[in-house]
């Protein structure tokens, strides 16, 4: 992978900005931009003419997602965006009275409130407690009983960046008879992830963060073998047999992923995001992991040596790196005042670097693209700060 020009020739964003947000939004690949530019003018010029590359795109697209999870592109749903899938998972399911889900305290409300929802149905919601910022395999089984049906868990916090084991997880529900769930937006497109492996039966993920595509497109993976387990909840004229017919068409759902998708897609977003993630493959899934790991811990190094307490939890397995500001202050005419995370953000932005105050912490999150240089000046920008 040559950097430089990578840099140079995908990501003009490193000409403007030192970007360290792709846990919130990423800045979009030249190939995906381009891709979409491309799309936009076709349609512009020649309206649904070419709709026949629109639905062999989508093909495309089931694919690339497919290797990037290590699924088939028969699993493969697109959807809006990562609570539209876990909310499939949860309504859809078919639970009885008295069965429980497990899921942490470390969740966004994606993968939070759907599961909260099912009270009314008889379902408990059981929330492993995490200490430090984590918790353990033995944590999540000491809540599991028979009565258990899914964990749902994401593949790292949203906000310090922790990375459960997925696959002893996933081992721990296959030995319980439990379906596994993940939200995998904040690792899928930086660190790898196969859901055979980890024995994963549903994960969503919206394509905007480190998949460096655009908004509103999702990757919804169901595992065939569970697939009917879910009701669908949604019904339209995508997700049926229709055998050519509009008026009175049979209610049969397709067999594979498309029975999730009810009606038209996104498909301007779908150029998008499957252009970025052939660009990830071209540069290697491993590549990339190693590269994304390697600048967060060189990242939450300097951040310990400058005196920070660093929020994420060692070894750094995600790209997320957080860190409390407590101890650092400025001169604000005479007074000296506590910056707190939102300040510290603001005066970086002013800075040209991009990060998001979370839960109290400066969240920092870094791609493969960054280089040495970038995390080195935001070091020195909040060392300075200090002192």
């Amino acid at each position: 992978m040559d950097k430089n020009n990578l840099r140079a020739t995908q990501f003009p964003v490193t000409a403007n900005l030192i970007y360290f947000n792709h846990a919130a939004a990423g800045p979009l690949s030249r190939d995906a931009a381009e891709a979409m530019e491309r799309h936009a003018q076709d349609q512009m010029e020649f309206g649904a003419l070419h709709w026949r590359d629109w639905y062999a795109e989508y093909d495309r697209f089931r694919t690339a997602a497919a290797r990037l999870i290590g699924a088939a592109p028969s699993e493969i749903s697109v959807l809006k965006n990562t609570s539209e899938g876990l909310s499939f998972v949860a309504a859809g399911f078919r639970w009885r009275e008295g069965d429980n889900v497990i899921t942490t305290d470390l969740e966004f409300p994606s993968n939070a409130l759907p599961w909260r929802a099912l009270e009314h149905r008889g379902v408990e919601c059981r929330v492993v407690r995490s200490r430090a910022g984590t918790y353990s395999v033995s944590d999540v089984e000491a809540l599991m009983d028979g009565r258990t049906r899914v964990l749902s868990v994401s593949s790292a916090a949203f906000h310090n960046g922790f990375a459960p084991d997925l696959e002893s997880l996933g081992e721990l529900c296959e030995a319980k008879g439990v379906l596994f769930c993940v939200d995998a937006i904040q690792t899928l497109g930086a660190v790898r992830l196969d859901v055979k492996r980890a024995k994963i039966s549903f994960l969503a993920a919206d394509g905007h963060k480190w998949m460096l595509g655009p908004e509103g497109t999702a990757i919804f993976f169901c595992d065939e073998r569970v697939r009917d387990l879910l009701e669908v909840l949604e019904h339209g004229w995508l997700n049926v047999d229709r055998r050519g017919r509009f008026l009175d068409c049979p209610l049969n759902l397709l067999d594979d992923g498309r029975r999730f998708e009810a009606g038209s897609l996104n498909t301007n977003g779908i150029f998008g995001l499957r252009a970025s993630l052939d660009l990830i493959e071209q540069c290697g899934f491993e590549e990339v992991e190693q590269e994304v790991l390697r600048l967060a811990t060189l990242l939450a190094d300097g951040l310990e040596s400058a005196g920070f307490r660093l929020g994420s939890p060692r070894p750094i397995r995600s790209g997320i790196v957080a860190v409390y500001p407590p101890g650092v202050d400025s001169v604000l005419g005479q007074e000296r005042i506590a910056l707190t995370d939102g300040m510290l953000h603001r005066r970086l932005e002013d800075e040209g670097v991009v990060c998001a105050p979370r839960e109290g912490m400066l969240r920092f999150s870094p791609h493969f693209y960054n280089d040495d240089g970038e995390v080195e000046r935001v070091i020195a920008l909040l060392a300075g700060w200090r002192s």
